[in-house]
């Protein structure tokens, strides 16, 4: 049996070891406490001059090309021109020209400048890829109407997969103006203001729309979509997963038309072009 004395100094020299512990702890917190303000105060001041952008460049210099950080440039709704044209041809053949009147400003700004940029040719100085002239849209039975119930009321035109916007490898986001600018039908979303049915004397309703989600989304592809012709059960859902960026001129139906019904081959843009904002496009 331990003695009584013995007993009150080993308790005593277990509670002078704890307290030697806590003060230990107590000291190293209070020094982490102190270093804090002096790491706030040397970076306070670029905290507060420095966009959240900037700071994710500067710090991860990887991120400053990631594409799916957004441009700031989405914000600026404003496009470099108001309408943009394509001259057809078919197997050497020239059809006729399309010319799409955009929406300007528009709800997706940055894959509509994209389109734009292409259909001038801007970078094709630096990248020779990064443009339209030559280009064929998509031919099979999907894209001939001959009345065989195959027809899929669009023609699209994949590009050569090189961008004029951003990194011409990488896919535009633009997830702000996407959000501001989304609409819901039954069977998924699109992207402009809501769908109305147009005049059918006036206005035949074909779309100029590229695709905002799936496959070929933030690239060079573009589609011209007949929503206006297209069955009661089609015309709205033909615009699912796209962005709506412009409407096609009355004038050009006919060139659409041959287009659509001519089994010769697939059609070529053989030139392309954009009218800069308050300019008059020569279409001859």
């Amino acid at each position: 049996m331990c003695h009584p004395r013995r007993l009150i100094l080993l308790l005593l020299s277990l509670v002078s070891r704890n307290k030697s512990r806590v003060v230990g702890y107590q000291s190293s917190f209070h020094s982490i406490r102190s270093i804090k303000p002096r790491i706030s105060r040397r970076t306070s001041r670029f905290l507060h001059d420095t966009r959240p952008n900037e700071i994710a460049s500067s710090a991860f210099p990887l991120l400053a090309t990631d594409p799916f950080i957004e441009s700031d440039t989405s914000n600026d709704k404003q496009l470099s021109a108001d309408s943009i044209f394509f001259d057809i041809e078919i197997q050497g053949t020239p059809v006729g020209r399309l010319i799409f009147h955009l929406t300007n400003p528009s709800p997706l700004p940055l894959h509509a400048e994209n389109v734009i940029q292409l259909a001038k040719g801007s970078r094709r100085g630096i990248d020779p890829n990064a443009h339209y002239e030559g280009c064929e849209f998509d031919y099979s039975p999907a894209t001939i109407e001959d009345g065989m119930g195959r027809y899929r009321w669009g023609h699209s035109l994949r590009g050569r997969g090189r961008n004029a916007i951003g990194r011409a490898d990488q896919a535009i986001v633009d997830r702000e103006n996407q959000l501001q600018a989304t609409h819901s039908c039954f069977g998924g979303p699109y992207y402009r203001v809501e769908y109305t049915l147009p005049d059918e004397e006036t206005d035949p309703g074909v779309f100029l729309t590229v695709p905002v989600l799936g496959p070929g989304h933030g690239s060079s592809k573009f589609s011209i979509v007949r929503v206006g012709e297209s069955p009661k059960e089609w015309q709205e859902r033909l615009l699912i997963n796209s962005g709506v960026i412009g409407k096609l001129d009355p004038s050009c139906i006919e060139v659409l038309y041959t287009m659509a019904r001519q089994r010769i081959g697939p059609p070529k843009v053989s030139k392309a072009g954009a009218m800069e904002s308050g300019e008059e496009l020569d279409i001859d």
